[in-house]
């Protein structure tokens, strides 16, 4: 027959124990929760300052493939670009598409966030007239990142089209590749030395194009320091036309132009006739 407990002894019972010992389970079961939740919180938070960091990298680089390994790394990042692009229909994706076109174009060539912000307010707009609320937030979003000089809506625009038109990004990319190449080659040209401040300061600035005939026969077009620097340091006339780049069409045309001249070539490649001060052979001319 078991005995009453005599509590005179000043020590818990089976009973007591037990609970005790649930109680402290309980308590360490909510503090490893804590503990937990602490990590994984924090986990993210180091994940997301990755993500951002190695962004960051691929903005500077957005190739095709730096964007895809990105988003391969971070799925997480690049499940909403899935989505919406799964929520787009063909034709959709072309109307649309052609709105984060337009503002890759426009940021790159300088223009204002107001400018850019215009761009996807006419996209909301379409989108509006389309009965498709989802478009509206979406290109709502993409006004304000255009207008928040702390935020990067140029990253965000090429994600967008990277993943809903990768064709359209691709022609993108190499267009400005081909672009760049144009540039460093016209600011070698100059005299100006890659890799300096002053060579990485006019490559990032939008720079003014000028045509117009040159005094020994033929014509120039590129910028009005390259004009400058081929006149031998003398001021360009006062009235230079400015308009679309030209290109010699013909041999002839060719051979008027002057040692160190800039042209177009017909790919849309800006070239230098060699002979200049600082030219280097940039190949034959090959107009019909």
């Amino acid at each position: 027959m078991v005995q009453p407990y005599d509590y005179s002894l000043g020590t818990p019972s089976t009973t007591e124990s037990f609970l005790a010992g649930v109680q402290s389970y309980q308590n360490q079961q909510k503090v490893d929760a804590a503990r937990a939740a602490a990590q994984a919180d924090q986990a993210k938070v180091d994940r997301a300052k990755n993500f951002s960091l190695k962004a960051q990298q691929v903005a500077k680089d957005p190739k095709p493939e730096n964007l895809s390994a990105l988003y391969a790394e971070f799925p997480e990042y690049g499940a909403d670009l899935d989505r919406f692009s799964k929520s787009l229909g063909e034709n959709d994706k072309r109307t649309f598409g052609t709105i984060f076109q337009e503002a890759i174009i426009a940021k790159r060539s300088g223009k204002t966030p107001e400018e850019v912000a215009a761009i996807y307010a006419n996209g909301a707009e379409a989108a509006k007239n389309s009965n498709r609320p989802d478009l509206v937030e979406k290109f709502s979003v993409a006004k304000d990142i255009a207008m928040n000089k702390d935020m990067n809506d140029d990253f965000t625009a090429r994600s967008y089209l990277f993943r809903i038109d990768p064709d359209a990004y691709k022609m993108i990319q190499e267009s400005e590749v081909r672009l760049d190449t144009a540039r460093i080659q016209e600011l070698k040209a100059e005299g100006l030395v890659e890799g300096t401040p002053e060579f990485q300061e006019a490559l990032r600035t939008e720079r003014t194009k000028v045509t117009t005939t040159l005094p020994g026969g033929g014509f120039y077009t590129g910028s009005e320091a390259g004009l400058a620097r081929i006149l031998g340091g003398q001021p360009a006339p006062t009235t230079v036309p400015k308009g679309p780049p030209r290109q010699p069409t013909t041999k002839e045309e060719f051979d008027k132009l002057p040692p160190g001249a800039f042209f177009i070539d017909p790919y849309g490649v800006t070239r230098e006739k060699p002979g200049g001060q600082t030219a280097t052979p940039s190949g034959n001319f090959q107009g019909q």
